[in-house]
């Protein structure tokens, strides 16, 4: 059996965004492999698109 590294096994999954929540003003996690964001604060998950698509538009 041939063998690998998995650079995921390692690796926190969970990327500190530069957005804030749009319900609580809290930071947004992003977990980037189910495209999802969750607030720091308030624990509300988003989609990622909808926060990119939030931003681009102001």
């Amino acid at each position: 059996m041939a063998e690998f590294e998995n650079i995921y096994a390692k690796s926190n999954p969970f990327v500190r965004a530069h957005f804030d929540c749009p319900t609580c003003g809290g930071k947004l996690w992003e977990y980037a492999i189910q495209g999802q964001m969750v607030c720091e604060d308030c624990r509300e998950p988003y989609s990622s698109k909808e926060i990119f698509d939030a931003q681009a538009s102001q």
